[in-house]
């Protein structure tokens, strides 16, 4: 249990320092869609890779997804932007929101389907 808290913790301290000098660095509504986009596959490529692979202990796994790519990615930003977009222009709103969403969702299939890949490799040698 002390393993599982102090590896998220460890990790939410890195991947929140990424996160923000990704919002430095590109700041405002494409910050937040980069980061999320990026973590969006972050997390499906490495849960699914770890996984198939049987080489992370539960802790370290938990650390890097929940602390590192958790504090990484931001919802709560993405959710404040949006409706602040959404209040000077409709389709403004609409299309973060759309490529968040639909984004997010393409780069977890995409970072499950590379996992699903080099395993398969791996497998082939």
């Amino acid at each position: 249990m002390t393993k599982n808290l102090l590896s998220v913790m460890l990790f939410a301290f890195v991947g929140g320092c990424l996160r923000a000098g990704c919002g430095q660095l590109w700041g405002g509504f494409w910050g937040t869609m980069l980061v999320n986009l990026a973590g969006s596959f972050l997390l499906a490529f490495l849960t699914y890779h770890a996984v198939l692979k049987e080489q992370l202990t539960g802790w370290l796994n938990l650390g890097i997804g929940t602390g590192l790519v958790g504090s990484f990615t931001t919802f709560g930003t993405f959710s404040l932007q949006s409706v602040q977009l959404l209040q000077h222009s409709f389709l403004a709103g609409a299309g973060f929101m759309t490529i968040n969403l639909l984004g997010g969702f393409l780069m977890a299939l995409g970072g499950f389907k590379l996992a699903l890949y080099l395993n398969q490799e791996r497998n082939n040698d």
